[in-house]
């Protein structure tokens, strides 16, 4: 078990009720340590473009949930947490019919905002990856 102060278990039963998007595209977390979630997308040809090219908006919605449960990881689950900004870099198409891997590290907290960065990748091929993101999500006021 993590030293996380949430467990996997924990999130993905947020996910699954309070995070429709999540949910829909079958996203589930798969990992967490302090500061870090490790995320997955199970391949569906319903989310491609055309020869079965992973589309953009998928790994960004799939880097941005590996980010938002990174954030539960110190301080437990924050539902209000919201996305400040999301920057997306494709590196190559996500073409292998594999399901796609996203590691969420948080470089940076403070007060109001932590920023991170997110590397996804095709499975099993962990150096090869199809897109990077860098964001920032802001906190609730705590009172």
């Amino acid at each position: 078990m993590s030293d996380a102060d949430v467990t996997v278990e924990q999130v993905n039963a947020f996910a699954a009720a309070e995070v429709p998007f999540s949910r829909e595209l079958g996203i589930r977390c798969e990992a967490l340590a302090p500061d870090e979630a490790v995320v997955r997308w199970p391949f569906s040809a319903r989310w491609t473009r055309p020869v079965d090219f992973v589309s953009g908006p998928l790994m960004m919605a799939l880097a941005d949930a590996a980010l938002y449960f990174a954030v539960f990881t110190r301080g437990g689950i924050v539902p209000l947490a919201v996305t400040n900004e999301l920057k997306t870099n494709f590196l190559r198409p996500a073409v292998g019919r594999r399901d796609l891997v996203a590691r969420a590290r948080i470089l940076k907290r403070g007060r109001r905002v932590a920023f991170g960065v997110v590397d996804v990748h095709e499975d099993g091929a962990p150096d090869r990856l199809v897109a990077h993101a860098t964001g920032s999500y802001v906190m609730p006021d705590r009172g």
